[in-house]
């Protein structure tokens, strides 16, 4: 993983629209959800044959964090329609930090847009919230074979969060290879092929040597 890429991540069932108060009249047009959700495993997630998991700790995301972000929500991961905006801490999108995770409020605008966001998901076609976001600090642990788990505990950027169909949890851009290389038994395969090209090089350098030995006493007789 690494900062340049980005990963999105996508729960089931943290969206919904809120009813009106009461005394309040016409349709609600507020729509609320849970993007992230801290302390809490990931399904399997599988890139290029490597299994893990992932757990959001809270410090990933707090408000102060937030407060420095410029994120977008959009519907299925398009940057072309997009519902409402949180520009460090300004615009349509509210968003709220908590023990359990990051939630997000905003009012379905008043257009073609807004009005299918609104009834797509009050019909409930729409289940799933995601959030795009570049990894900054995380920690590998290994499980077992072909499974780590990947504690985040500092983001790089947010970059949107996305009100989609799909309601699996999903990887996209991952690293397996790096992923590996942080668990135990990675490590102990890059030291290990540390210390056979170490290896290697002695033997040519002592094979280099002794032609170079072999060549002076040559000249010398």
């Amino acid at each position: 993983m690494d900062a340049t890429k980005n990963e999105i991540r996508t729960l089931e069932g943290f969206l919904a629209v809120r009813e009106q108060a009461e005394g309040q009249t016409g349709e609600s047009r507020t729509i609320v959800g849970r993007a992230i959700v801290f302390n809490s495993e990931s399904e399997v997630l599988d890139d290029l044959g490597m299994r893990f998991r992932e757990v959001i700790l809270p410090e990933a995301a707090t408000m102060d964090f937030l407060m420095t972000q410029d994120i977008k929500m959009n519907m299925l991961h398009d940057r072309k329609q997009t519902v409402a905006r949180w520009n460090k801490g300004q615009g349509s999108l509210r968003l709220s930090v908590d023990s359990e995770g990051v939630s997000f409020e905003f009012e379905a605008p008043k257009c073609d847009l807004g009005d299918r966001c609104l009834e797509m998901v009050r019909r409930g076609d729409y289940s799933g919230c995601s959030f795009e976001f570049y990894p900054d600090k995380y920690e590998v642990q290994e499980r077992g074979k072909d499974n780590v788990l990947v504690k985040h505990s500092r983001f790089a950027r947010i970059g949107a969060l996305t009100i989609g169909l799909d309601p699996a949890y999903t990887a996209t851009s991952v690293s397996a290879r790096e992923l590996y290389d942080q668990t135990p038994a990675g490590k102990a395969d890059i030291e290990r092929e540390k210390q056979e090209q170490q290896e290697r090089e002695r033997i040519i350098a002592e094979q280099n040597r002794r032609i170079q030995r072999r060549r002076l006493s040559e000249r010398i007789i």
